[in-house]
């Protein structure tokens, strides 16, 4: 039964539980609201969890009684509650009873998360395919806390090689793949990461400029992919192109990392590989491509 999908991965989506002390000081902050008759905005969003959280596969229908039981919470105040669910489609009513189930609202953002939940095994899965075919290191990625994170790595069959761990943290103004996520962050966002974070050499290499790093910025917004030398370690160098999700943000990385010996002299053209590997990814996954890229796409070469 679809029910039995919603526990596991559709309330997943909605799922905002926080941990113990962070509610704890949630509710400290908010008590003037609750006094004055008013739910708190996140105490809100919590509270419509711990409804949705009700609901099982052995109990797929409840009633606004039955519901307040469970929780200890006034019966008035779960009515208000049902009642906006309802209007967004989080429940529906059951035919000829008072009762609430699961509404298919739920299950269309399910559907959507876990379409979601696959893009890091096809992004995987090619990145595997570039590390066996070119022979060097591969590697998945993505933006967060303001900082590259490697979530896949992929290892050349090679005596000697150039390891990245999954689970390695950069920067993100010193890597390829931090690049290319920041080159597409909404202008008030990238504004934003200028203002609080501190530009730290790594190397000496490494750019620091503010100015030089927002022109090598709007150069990758033009090409569509990175390439960063020595920026975190000497002898290192990174090609990285963004993968889009379905409203058009970045929300991974595909790059390929080696030493910059062997790299430099075809770190473009891997750039152009990259990019459209990165695009054919975005639109398997929703992403409609601008005309004019297509174009480009079109006039670019495969290389061996």
């Amino acid at each position: 039964m679809w029910y039995a999908t919603l526990s596991s991965s559709l309330l997943a989506l909605v799922d905002l539980r926080m941990e113990e002390q962070v509610m704890d000081n949630e509710r400290k902050v908010t008590t003037s609201a609750q006094a004055a008759g008013k739910t708190p905005k996140v105490e809100a969003v919590l509270f419509v969890d711990q409804i949705l959280s009700c609901f099982s596969v052995d109990t797929p229908a409840l009633s606004g009684a039955e519901i307040a039981r469970m929780l200890h919470i006034p019966k008035a105040r779960i009515h208000r509650f049902l009642i906006s669910m309802e209007q967004v489609g989080y429940v529906q009513r059951v035919a000829g009873a008072e009762r609430y189930a699961l509404g298919m609202r739920l299950y269309a953002l399910g559907m959507l998360a876990v379409n979601g939940a696959n893009y890091l095994e096809r992004i995987s899965t090619r990145a595997q395919e570039l590390s066996e075919r070119y022979g060097y290191t591969a590697v998945v990625g993505v933006l967060a806390d303001n900082e590259f994170v490697a979530v896949r790595t992929f290892m050349p069959a090679r005596s000697l090689g150039l390891a990245i761990h999954t689970g390695f943290r950069s920067p993100a103004y010193a890597t390829a793949q931090g690049r290319v996520s920041l080159a597409f962050l909404p202008a008030e966002k990238l504004r934003s990461y200028f203002q609080t974070t501190e530009l730290r050499s790594l190397t000496p290499e490494t750019l620091t400029d503010p100015q030089a790093l927002q022109n090598e910025l709007a150069i990758i917004r033009q090409q569509r992919f990175a390439i960063a030398h020595n920026q975190t370690a000497l002898g290192a160098t990174a090609i990285a192109a963004p993968i889009f999700d379905i409203q058009g943000q970045v929300m991974a990385t595909l790059s390929l990392v080696w030493f910059t010996a062997e790299l430099t002299s075809r770190a473009e053209e891997l750039g152009i590989l990259l990019r459209g590997i990165g695009l054919e990814i975005s639109t398997e996954l929703g992403f409609r491509i601008p005309t004019a890229w297509r174009s480009e796409e079109q006039s670019s070469t495969i290389i061996d």
